[in-house]
């Protein structure tokens, strides 16, 4: 199967405004001894990330020069030290993901990297890789994982753990200066693409999304466990979004229709107060079935379930809803929050390609928002 499913053996408050000025200028993001990229957090106690989710490259109608100005303009304004790609980073399904193809279209998103010195960690979303293992026309998973590594180099994040279902699940620590252990984690996950293939290796699509597995999870579990602050970053949205306060039912005309929820109904639903941002369009997660099957949970413990058995989740951020941008903390304490498509020309949107700013600070909490081609003008 192309999504390469390596097993491996089982055995706070934050805040949601954004502020009106950029700070963290001073990050660092610093070689290793082992070549691995060590991040620190900045003089005045911060350290800035950016998410750019659903930039879906496409030949022939992809708007590279206002995508790469949006990119642009943040990286200037914000001076992130990281930029991580939630996902759908190519429009695979169109032929986007064919060998020659996938590398022209990511060339001129790499030179940016280049020019501005900004370290790249990569998250896979459903549409990265749609073909069949077996078609060697188009770039797996893997190679284009590896692709990004040869092209930038040193200013590659390279988190992967292989052993891992699917391909580039694993951690980034943020260090205060000169600590030994970490005082925040960034946890990157593949959440897959669909859940089966068929004898062809072809997606089988009506069985819905696909989401982490049971060896992602229980491998977070651990990794979790030294009690240090972090939040998660993966494509496609859980379906406990729904159903736990960030959102309410809605009369008609009201909301979005159709969010599904646990006992398998659709509902009509809309945004509950306090909840920043805005919802455009109903979720489209994994099923409840596939995301409580064994296959994607421990004991009996989905994804969510294991974050709030942490103790220390501070929030989780998707893409794959393209116009969605709503950020708020559910009735568990868990803080989720979609980052807006940056692409305005290879997929739908709403015209006004945007990403999603964080901004750490050493003692666990953060601030994250929205940012556009308008508001960065």
């Amino acid at each position: 199967m192309e999504i390469s499913r390596r097993k491996f053996m089982l055995g706070a408050g934050a805040v949601l405004s954004a502020p009106a000025f950029a700070s963290g200028d001073n990050a660092l993001g610093m070689p290793t001894s082992g070549g691995v990229k060590r991040f620190e957090f900045g003089e005045d106690g911060t350290f800035t990330f950016l998410m750019i989710a659903d930039w879906h490259r496409r030949t022939g109608k992809s708007n590279t020069a206002r995508e790469i100005a949006v990119f642009r303009k943040a990286v200037a304004r914000f001076k992130p030290a990281l930029v991580v790609f939630g996902g759908d980073n190519v429009s695979g399904g169109t032929g986007c993901s064919k060998r020659g193809v996938f590398e022209k279209l990511m060339e001129p998103v790499m030179a940016e990297f280049k020019a501005t010195g900004t370290s790249l960690c990569v998250a896979f979303g459903n549409h990265d890789s749609e073909q069949p293992e077996s078609d060697k026309a188009f770039v797996s998973r893997q190679e284009q994982y590896d692709w990004y590594k040869a092209s930038l180099g040193s200013l590659f994040v390279d988190h992967d753990v292989p052993e891992l279902t699917g391909v580039g699940t694993g951690v980034v620590p943020v260090f205060a200066r000169g600590a030994a252990k970490p005082s925040f984690k960034i946890f990157v996950a593949d959440s897959g693409d669909c859940p089966k293939r068929d004898a062809n290796g072809r997606l089988v699509r009506n069985l819905g999304y696909d989401n982490p597995h049971a060896d992602q999870i229980a491998w977070y579990l651990r990794e979790s466990a030294d009690g240090v602050p972090h939040i998660w970053i993966q494509h496609i949205i859980v379906p406990d979004a729904n159903c736990h306060g960030l959102f309410l039912p809605a009369k008609d005309g009201e909301g979005q229709k159709n969010f599904l929820m646990p006992d398998g109904s659709k509902q009509r639903m809309k945004l509950a107060p306090g909840v920043a941002g805005a919802c455009r369009e109903v979720t489209c997660p994994v099923g409840w079935n596939t995301y409580r099957d064994a296959e994607h949970t421990v004991d009996s413990m989905t994804l969510y379930d294991a974050w709030r058995k942490s103790g220390c989740m501070k929030g989780a951020f998707f893409g794959h809803d393209h116009t969605n941008t709503f950020d708020g903390m559910d009735k568990n304490g868990i803080r989720l929050g979609m980052t807006k498509s940056i692409n305005c020309g290879g997929s739908y949107g709403d015209g006004d390609p945007g990403l999603r700013v964080f901004r750490i600070r050493t003692f666990g909490s953060f601030e994250s928002w929205t940012e556009t081609e308008v508001t960065l003008r």
